[in-house]
């Protein structure tokens, strides 16, 4: 996938999974489904998806080899900037643990598996040439 199909995926899937918080929030605003500044981790996770992929893309051009250490350096910076932020956020914000688990993994997981199933398909491009 070139770069240029990777932002447009990126930018539609960025789309589609903010339709169920915008539904939750708008349709249940008095339950209070979503953790406060929940639309600047929803941001931060975006960020952080997308600069795994530029790295680990950018070392799929260098070299083969490249590509296994950038992805899995990425994905360690990723998980070690997700983890100072939950610190951050948690140690500041008080919030229903459910709630923030619930939230928290709903972004995590779906920017993990979108990350991934793009890094395969270029891959898979790769062993097609």
């Amino acid at each position: 996938m070139k770069l240029a199909g990777y932002l447009r995926a990126f930018v539609i899937f960025n789309m589609l999974i903010a339709i169920v918080p915008l539904v939750l929030q708008v349709f249940f605003s008095s339950q209070q489904l979503l953790i406060p500044y929940f639309w600047l981790i929803y941001g931060l996770s975006a960020l952080l998806n997308l600069s795994v992929y530029l790295v680990s893309y950018w070392g799929m051009l260098t070299s083969d080899k490249a590509t296994v250490k950038t992805f899995l350096g990425g994905t360690s910076i990723k998980f070690l900037l997700w983890m100072i932020i939950v610190f951050i956020y948690l140690f500041n914000i008080t919030v229903d643990g459910t709630k923030f688990i619930t939230n928290f993994f709903y972004l995590y997981l779906l920017h993990s598996v979108f990350e991934i199933l793009c890094l395969l398909r270029n891959l898979r491009n790769q062993n097609l040439k």
